[in-house]
């Protein structure tokens, strides 16, 4: 046993098992829902995308180069993964670091999280792989500073911030453990080098209006008041990351918190910046697991040179690391095979569901109302392009830049949605415990890109009028008239979680608007039913085209006061 645990041959040996496990599973595992959002990212391969930067978007295309299918969106994957061990393992510097090749296999096998970048496909996978470069090139650069490591650093900077924004994290707090960096003008011209290269992405938001800073640093975040669960689970995640063995693998980081040593004190700021800015965020909003991934890595170096040292944690280790594959590879063969237990996952069924709603919809064009995932999934599995459509309360997504989504019609739509609606007509089964509602409209109009807004930028004050009126301003972009009463307007209250609404419909004053203008009209409606003033802070304007459909916001929200409760 001891003379397979120093083989030379161990960790290619196991690199190359994993690789291969991860194609199968790859294979067998029907995609999550995200990851056909990234798929639907590639079919319109551009520098930038609503959510992220779009090197997701080129792992795809990779993948769908070489195969199809599932395998078409991960087989890249799998090859990045593979990689970024090698580069984790070249990274590694411990006198007895040989000895000990099964120590870091055992920690990377065992790592509850890691295991899923092998075979899956998201942003986080391609910023993995650039952040073990940046490792490896930064452990360089402290040893040499020669041409090769700063070209590596340019490099892996550049591939981080190109996979995920959260790469500047990282830069930064490198930078917070060793001030020195600033002083070498070599660094400025490594950093200047890199936002040269990353200028293209930066042009693509300037010129979509800066889409994802917007979403990211004010929709995403932005809740009505704190949950402690947010923070809760934001702690949880730190430990679900890693599995039973945080134990050990915590204990080997407050350990080593104080040290001299450059690159090991880069690594606890990485830790410690990632925990801490994160659990700030989760006073604004639900932080999710996968945003802290890159504390792994660290965490795993600190561990790896701690257990050499200390002989009685690394026989707990050994024990909690069994304990964490056992339960992994049962995770991973129940993910890749639905009959095994009688309850679906979340992200298993998406073959069956869109194969029965194909057929059922024939010969209709398909509408998805706030569901881009089930948007995404319906193509992917289908190859038929469907249109994605956000209701008043949905979120903004890259469907609003995909050629042909927000201007169409049709004679007969089938209208998706994810809740019962009293005109659904057929029900489907979904992914997990979730369903899909299909209606049928005839003669669909989509006509969203309309703006309706208030004339007042202000608090608005309404009386209790039974014929309130309110000044709007409507903008037509379309290249073609609009009949203001073909549309069904509606005034919108939004409770205080941006989750709920109410409406109360609005006649208009005037019958039609002209092709690529803009014109002052008022709306009428009955003020006497607006109620739970505090409950429903919020006041917006929302069409929609049938009777048949959900309510599209096309105002900006305001908050609002009743005269005669002033």
């Amino acid at each position: 046993m001891t003379k397979l645990k120093q083989h030379r041959l161990l960790l290619p040996i196991a690199i190359f098992l994993l690789f291969i496990l991860n194609i199968i599973q790859a294979s067998k595992t029907e995609l999550l829902p995200d990851e056909a959002y990234y798929w639907v990212y590639s079919q319109y391969m551009d520098w930038g995308f609503f959510d992220h930067p779009p090197l997701v978007a080129v792992w795809v295309t990779i993948s769908d180069f070489f195969c199809k299918d599932e395998l078409g969106v991960r087989f890249f994957s799998t090859i990045s993964f593979s990689l970024l061990i090698y580069l984790l393992w070249n990274t590694l510097e411990h006198p007895r670091k040989k000895d000990f090749t099964w120590l870091f296999l055992l920690l990377l096998f065992s790592t509850a999280l890691l295991n899923a970048y092998g075979f899956i496909t998201t942003p986080d996978t391609p910023l993995l792989l650039f952040f073990a470069l940046f490792l490896f090139a930064y452990k360089k650069y402290l040893t040499k500073k020669n041409t090769l490591s700063y070209l590596l650093l340019s490099l892996a900077i550049t591939g981080m911030m190109y996979s995920k924004y959260q790469g500047i994290l990282i830069i930064l707090f490198v930078v917070l453990s060793n001030w020195k960096l600033v002083k070498d003008y070599k660094l400025w011209l490594v950093i200047l080098g890199s936002l040269i290269l990353y200028i293209p992405h930066l042009y693509w938001q300037y010129t979509h209006n800066f889409p994802s800073i917007y979403y990211h640093l004010y929709e995403r975040a932005s809740v009505a008041s704190y949950k402690f669960e947010y923070t809760l689970m934001h702690l949880v995640n730190a430990i679900a990351i890693l599995g039973f063995t945080s134990i050990v693998i915590f204990k080997a980081f407050f350990k080593g918190i104080k040290t001299n040593n450059l690159f090991h004190k880069g690594l606890n700021y990485i830790i410690i910046g990632f925990f801490l800015f994160f659990l700030a965020a989760s006073f604004r909003g639900h932080v999710q697991a996968q945003w802290i991934a890159p504390i792994m890595f660290p965490l795993i170096f600190i561990t790896f040179n701690y257990l050499i040292e200390n002989t009685k944690q690394l026989k707990l280790f050994n024990y909690l690391a069994i304990v964490n594959i056992i339960i992994i590879l049962i995770i991973r063969i129940i993910i890749a095979n639905e009959e095994i237990i009688p309850v679906k996952l979340k992200f298993q069924g998406s073959k069956e569901w869109t194969t029965k709603a194909k057929n059922l919809t024939k010969n209709t064009d398909k509408v998805f109302i706030n569901s881009f995932q089930n948007t995404a999934i319906y193509w992917f599995y289908t190859r038929e392009k469907p249109h994605y459509q956000r209701n008043f309360l949905g979120r903004k997504n890259q469907f609003e830049f995909i050629p042909g989504n927000n201007k169409f019609s049709a004679d007969s739509v089938s209208y998706f949605t994810r809740i019962f609606k009293d005109y659904s007509e057929i029900k489907i089964k979904a992914s997990g415990k979730d369903s899909i509602f299909i209606s049928f409209i005839d003669d669909y109009k989509s006509l969203f890109k309309i703006t309706i807004d208030f004339v007042y930028s202000g608090e608005l004050t309404f009386s209790t009028s039974p014929n309130e009126s309110i000044n709007v301003v409507v903008k037509n972009p379309y290249n073609f008239d609009i009949e203001l009463h073909d549309l069904y307007i509606e005034i919108v209250f939004q409770n205080k979680k941006g989750n709920e609404i109410y409406s109360i419909p609005a006649k208009v004053s005037s019958s039609k608007i002209e092709a690529l203008s803009k014109k002052n009209i008022s709306l009428y409606f009955d003020a006497a039913r607006i109620h739970e003033i505090k409950e429903y802070p919020n006041v917006g304007i929302g069409i929609k085209t049938s009777k048949k459909m959900d309510l599209v916001k096309v105002s900006s929200l305001h908050n609002y006061n009743i005269a005669n409760q002033l």
